[in-house]
């Protein structure tokens, strides 16, 4: 028995066998009294054998391999939050949002209040991010009241992270309320202010891409607000930017209308028309907005802005090789009395010439009398 004992601790496998074969036997050889109340040895051995096995599991502990169940569940006995390492609350909050377990997220944090303990700053910051993407300014204001009791300086040092409740209120629709809680960040800490000024272009960028023409009512009166009582233009510049590249009519008359009213927006455009046409036909290819620029710049009288950047539209055509396109800037160019660089005017010509070369072989030459030009 101490042999077989030996070898069943060793190998589990052994075990596993001789239960099996024990099984199979048993029929056979049980005497009619067998069956009876007490318990024989190898009964107990079996039963000291299987719990030696699950103290062995139990000690185990991975927190990368467990489920929310392990922590949450009412089947299982509730985890001591206070005996739990900052890596261990970690995971336990990274795995409730991967879920979208929310209500259990708001549990678990209201436990770590109770008790003091510490998530980690990265890990905060994410679970913050998502919610205030998410739009669910509730959760947020949760993680608030956490971060205010668990680490005050943590709270104070990121503005009290009222710039993800501004952001959560905007993105679930309320976008007075949330641009209101943003402009009062803005105004309490100065040394945020760059980074609110992100947040404020994300904000914008979201609402015109998503078509929220109430939004867009909303963000006017807040950038031109920023621009006008603050002297902050980076938002109203923005907010241009965006309506003004929009493929939308709607979004394009908006930016006519900013453009219009402000003549610091105005400015603004008249030193950075060449970089804004520059950036928008190397990285969207959009023709018809440095077209609508180009109109604009006619419109205010800005004729030496409205020459640099007809020369990088023209530029552009050549390098597509837009015979129409640049023919039409020639003829433009002619009638304002504008001149284009000598090299543009060059490799215009040669285009010309190339184009004419590659007609001569492919077509019959046509007579000296009826031959046109055309583009």
């Amino acid at each position: 028995m101490n042999k077989l004992a030996v070898n069943f601790t060793k190998n589990p496998l052994f075990y596993l066998r001789f239960l099996y074969s024990a099984q199979r036997i048993a029929p056979i050889l049980r005497p009619s009294s067998y069956y009876t109340t007490t318990v024989d040895a190898m009964d107990a051995f079996t039963i000291e054998l299987l719990q030696r096995h699950r103290i062995k599991v139990k000690s185990s502990f991975d927190i990368n391999s467990l489920s929310i169940r392990y922590f949450m569940d009412t089947e299982n006995p509730p985890k001591d939050v206070t005996k739990m390492t900052v890596e261990e609350l970690d995971a336990i909050v990274l795995v409730l949002v991967s879920k979208n377990k929310d209500k259990k997220l708001t549990e678990f944090i209201l436990e770590c209040t109770e008790a003091h303990k510490n998530i980690s700053d990265i890990t905060l910051k994410k679970v913050f991010r998502h919610y205030s993407v998410a739009g669910k300014p509730d959760i947020v204001e949760i993680l608030q009241k956490y971060c205010v009791k668990v680490d005050p300086c943590v709270y104070k040092r990121n503005g009290e992270f009222m710039h993800y409740l501004a952001k959560s209120q905007c993105m679930k629709g309320n976008s007075d309320k949330g641009l209101s809680i943003l402009t009062s960040c803005y105004k309490k800490n100065e040394g945020l202010r760059s980074f609110y000024r992100v947040i404020f272009r994300e904000l914008i960028q979201d609402s015109v891409l998503n078509r929220s023409e109430a939004s867009l009512v909303i963000f006017k009166k807040y950038v031109t607000m920023f621009s006008e009582e603050m002297g902050d233009h980076y938002p109203l510049v923005c907010f241009w930017h965006l309506c003004w590249s929009s493929s939308w009519f709607s979004d394009q008359m908006l930016a006519n209308e900013l453009l219009e009213t402000s003549t610091t927006l105005q400015d603004i455009v008249k030193d950075k028309a060449t970089a804004f046409s520059i950036s928008i036909l190397r990285q969207e290819y959009n023709e018809d907005a440095v077209v609508r620029l180009l109109q604009s710049l006619l419109k205010y009288d800005m004729l030496t802005e409205y020459a640099k950047v007809l020369q990088v539209l023209f530029g552009y055509k050549l390098r597509k090789r837009d015979v129409r396109g640049c023919t039409e800037i020639i003829r433009n160019c002619e009638v304002l009395g504008i001149a284009l660089p000598s090299d543009q005017q060059g490799r215009y010509i040669k285009m010309l010439i190339d184009g004419k070369q590659s007609d001569k072989t492919t077509t019959v030459k046509p007579s000296s009398k009826n031959f046109k030009l055309k583009f």
